[in-house]
């Protein structure tokens, strides 16, 4: 998952391409007869999570959900808006298409940041869920949480990129989690959060300037 400085930083490039669109768009003078096409600003993470079916057994009941997402500009009555757009399709265990979406509207803002945060949370969270659904109550009553599978999520997690007081905090709620007192969802939500809120790693080089006074020795 993105940090949040990371996430404003593109939010700003993504700002000045959608700048760029409705500034063609004005100059066009397409009027409010016409609505010119929304442009694509940002594809956004594929998803794709695996699902069984109610009733459905075998390895070829088991279908997969893919959700593509994108950011894109769009005019409305003359002024700038920012779509965030999710186009969802199904298919089964050996390839065939089951269901396929239209392409549709999620989230709409004039605050590019906000469309980003949610698309990659979206993303981060599809990803997640996914990934620990394997792990959810694996231990059960008495049975500690093994130190293995601890570092399994733990690089799931991508925890090597928090500070050790967030590492030492996603490993106790691991161990919750594992043993069931904690719910997937806030567990998931929690590990996002730290993500976003992680700073970034940067290398900053100093030049330093320093005046020295010598006393000349008789």
């Amino acid at each position: 998952m993105k940090t949040t400085e990371e996430i404003q930083r593109e939010a700003q490039r993504m700002v000045v391409l959608g700048r760029q669109y409705r500034d063609e768009q004005r100059q066009a003078g397409t009027g409010a007869e016409i609505v010119p096409l929304p442009r694509v600003l940002v594809r956004l993470p594929d998803s794709r999570v695996m699902v069984r079916p109610e009733g459905h057994v075998g390895p070829d009941s088991i279908q997969t959900i893919n959700r593509q997402r994108h950011i894109e500009a769009a005019m409305e009555h003359d002024e700038l808006v920012y779509r965030l757009m999710e186009r969802e399709s199904e298919t089964t265990g050996a390839g065939s298409v089951v269901r396929e979406s239209e392409p549709a509207i999620l989230m709409v803002s004039r605050s590019g940041f906000d469309l980003l945060h949610t698309g990659y949370q979206l993303a981060e969270e599809d990803r997640l869920t996914e990934a620990l659904a394997p792990y959810a109550g694996r231990c059960d009553g008495d049975e500690p949480a093994d130190e293995r599978t601890v570092g399994e999520i733990e690089e799931v997690l991508e925890t090597n990129l928090l500070t050790h007081s967030d590492r030492l905090r996603t490993k106790a709620e691991i161990v919750e989690f594992l043993e069931g007192r904690l719910e997937a969802s806030a567990f998931i939500a929690r590990a996002i959060d730290r993500q976003c809120a992680r700073e970034c790693r940067r290398e900053a080089q100093t030049e330093r300037h320093d005046m020295r006074l010598t006393v000349d020795e008789p």
